[in-house]
């Protein structure tokens, strides 16, 4: 994975990510020239423009041999990413957009300051963007539509401040703000990209980010239409405050998009030719529950002693003193902390079969917090669980009674995770498809 960072930040950015990411693929995140720990040569010496941070980044994803990847670009990462991607198509196995804008609709009132320079480059109209490098903006960029600003860690726009400090950083930012409209006028080569080659694309945003809108994410079903699209409530910088959201989203993206070819390898294709004589019993069964045969269940029938258990698991958990909605919620929870879409989408599914109301349904499929307080109690004890390796806390423990739950509760929440983990795990194995009867 190759992860380009924005104004005016860095590498450091993308801390917390890569260690949500590293676990399972090579992530690699350099400094663009005149950011962060790389070099900063003079302003007039260097030239910075869009078209030269994209040589540079170029020239390096030679040095280092990096012959495909998954892109992941933010703010100026974007029009970065966009131009590498349209030079070298063949590289690029996904697209993931966090707030990197590529259409016009995308682009705020926030930008009309640098827009007036844009159309009338005077001495005067550029010192007036010397504003937008004072730490007062910086720490803006960070706070602007976050719930909580406590969340974000202090030394992120502090470390940015420094280098916006250093000495001739100023000409630099300002140079990169005058040439941004190039990358306005590149737009319609990028949709040409987009529409040519199609690539896997992710945008997910932070719905209050001040500079770059929700318009611009929807966008890209424009030119490519099955783009996903997710909204984060937050601002500019979202994995300061919703990391694990964010890091979820992707991991689920990239097993569907990228991690493509074990499904087959393992399990060849799925289906009742599949299915050895022991198990068509069982399956039948799920055709009298659901209505069909599970795509996911013709993989756990490859082992029919696995597809008996995990039904006998399921049985017992019904006969527990959890009620059958609060079951989905904790399967839900699990399968989300799992970054497991079919599992989600088929307990949301049967959360609404048993009478949840629409909003709990709803909060279930694309996650969220509960209003009820029982049942969100039950949801973060299952992603507590799910999420820490089985190692609660006191507090989790605290929640769970608060909310009126016990001992047999927290067994029985537990209990259902790990059912989740099997399918889960089996669900990343085989790749299956969702089903027509669980999707939305």
């Amino acid at each position: 994975m190759l992860l380009l960072h924005g104004f005016p930040t860095s590498s450091h950015q993308y801390r917390s990510l890569i260690e949500r990411l590293a676990d399972k693929y090579r992530v690699i995140a350099p400094d663009l020239p005149g950011f962060g720990f790389s070099d900063a040569p003079e302003a007039k010496r260097f030239g910075y423009t869009f078209d030269h941070l994209a040589e540079v980044i170029a020239g390096f994803t030679d040095a280092i041999g990096l012959i495909s990847y998954a892109l992941y670009i933010f703010d100026y990462g974007a029009p970065v990413g966009f131009r590498l991607a349209a030079a070298r198509p063949e590289r690029v196995l996904a697209l993931i957009s966090q707030n990197g804008n590529a259409y016009e609709e995308g682009l705020s009132d926030g930008w009309n300051p640098i827009r007036t320079y844009w159309q009338d480059p005077t001495e005067e109209n550029r010192a007036n963007l010397r504003a937008l490098l004072k730490s007062e903006t910086t720490y803006f960029q960070y706070s602007h539509g976050e719930a909580d600003a406590a969340l974000i860690a202090p030394e992120s726009y502090t470390l940015d401040q420094h280098f916006l400090d250093r000495a001739g950083s100023d000409e630099v930012q300002l140079d990169l703000f005058g040439d941004y409209k190039t990358n306005v006028a590149n737009y319609p080569k990028f949709h040409d990209y987009f529409r040519t080659h199609r690539p896997p694309t992710l945008a997910v945003w932070g719905k209050h980010d001040p500079f770059f809108l929700p318009a611009g994410a929807e966008a890209f079903r424009r030119d490519i239409p099955d783009a996903e699209v997710h909204f984060i409530d937050a601002g500019h910088f979202p994995l300061e405050t919703h990391l694990d959201e964010v890091a979820g989203i992707i991991r689920s993206f990239l097993a569907r998009k990228v991690d493509t070819e074990h499904g087959s390898a393992l399990f060849g294709t799925l289906g009742p030719a599949s299915v050895p004589t022991e198990a068509e019993e069982m399956l039948d069964g799920m055709t009298g529950i659901f209505g069909f045969v599970p795509n996911l269940a013709y993989a756990l029938a490859v082992e029919p002693a696995v597809l008996e258990a995990y039904a006998t698991l399921l049985q017992s958990l019904g006969k527990t003193s959890l009620d059958p909605i609060a079951q989905q919620v904790a399967m839900v929870a699990a399968s989300r902390a799992n970054a497991a879409d079919y599992g989600i989408a088929v307990h949301s599914t049967w959360a609404a079969k048993l009478g949840a109301p629409a909003a709990v349904v709803k909060a279930l499929r694309h996650g969220g917090s509960l209003e009820d307080p029982r049942l969100e109690a039950v949801r973060r004890f299952a992603d507590a669980i799910a999420s820490n390796r089985t190692q609660v806390s006191d507090s989790d423990i605290k929640a769970l009674k608060a909310a009126g739950l016990d001992s047999r509760a927290a067994v029985s929440i537990a209990m259902a995770t790990a059912a989740k983990v099997l399918v889960n795990a089996l669900a990343h194995l085989s790749q299956a498809d969702i089903d027509e009867g669980f999707r939305q």
